[in-house]
């Protein structure tokens, strides 16, 4: 989905422009490097399928076609069409997306998914092409250990200049793409991050203005209290003393009186008592 340039921040528009204009670049770079890998890939093509009922069980054809499995893989990328999809976003939908479209000025821009998706296929491209040139060197290795045999000198020569010609491709290709994603992470971050910090500053405003609408008799008439003298409860020494004086004079007392013993009353005597004596 494409959104309108004008909801967006105008301070980003300089920014999406050099980043546009470097992507317009990247894409310049890439199309010569992937049309001219295409051109080996289709050579390497052509050899292995002229020679693979006879060398298909040698060791150095098995790493003739791990090499075109790469370069199959990486031709299957296709980083020109990703990187100019993207550059079509920044401009109106129409039925028929052409270049003269992209010299104009930009007048839209894409949602977060499509930048952050076609960000994330240059970083898995960029791993793959890396994987690439590190077998390509290997497998040139290997060719040249297999020519010192001198048997089928021709073929394999060939396969050690493909393989030479393929890397050095490689090496272009992961430069370029490394700076395409650079260039995509640029304009994601101006598209993107100014409306995260514009939803944060509009959040502390709500937040400022919700405290300014609270009316001061909240906390005018709170009930504080009131306040509480600690010198009217606090004993003082004089008063210690005079208590334990009288609690003191109060045991004396009581230890002093005489304890009384009750007498028994003496019950009458009656008849009963009389006749038992």
């Amino acid at each position: 989905m494409r959104h309108p340039k004008g909801t967006l921040d105008a301070a980003t528009h300089a920014r999406i422009d050099a980043s546009l204009k470097q992507l317009k670049t990247c894409a310049r770079v890439l199309q010569p490097v992937i049309v001219t890998f295409s051109d080996e890939l289709h050579i390497l093509r052509r050899l292995l399928y002229k020679a693979k009922n006879e060398h298909r069980a040698s060791l150095f054809w098995r790493h003739a076609t791990e090499m075109r499995r790469y370069a199959v893989r990486v031709e299957q990328l296709s980083l020109p069409s990703l990187v100019d999809s993207l550059r079509y976003s920044f401009f109106a939908e129409g039925p028929q997306q052409s270049s003269k479209v992209l010299k104009g000025p930009w007048t839209h821009f894409p949602d977060k998914p499509l930048v952050s998706s076609v960000l994330r296929r240059l970083g898995d491209s960029l791993t793959l092409i890396r994987k690439m040139h590190e077998r390509l060197a290997r497998i040139y290795q290997t060719f040249a250990v297999a020519m010192q045999s001198g048997a089928f000198i021709q073929l394999i020569l060939t396969l050690a200049a493909i393989a030479s010609r393929m890397s050095s491709l490689v090496s272009e290709l992961a430069d370029a793409v490394h700076q395409t994603s650079d260039t995509v992470q640029d304009i994601f971050v101006s598209l993107h991050q100014p409306l995260v910090a514009s939803q944060s500053d509009s959040r502390k405003s709500q937040v400022c203005d919700h405290r300014r609408d609270v009316p001061a008799s909240v906390h005018d008439d709170a009930d504080v209290g009131v306040p509480i003298s600690r010198e009217d409860h606090l004993p003082t020494r004089y008063d210690s003393e005079n208590a334990s004086h009288t609690e003191r004079n109060t045991v004396v007392k009581r230890t002093s009186e005489p304890i009384r013993h009750k007498s028994k009353k003496k019950r009458k005597r009656d008849e009963i008592d009389d006749i038992f004596g």
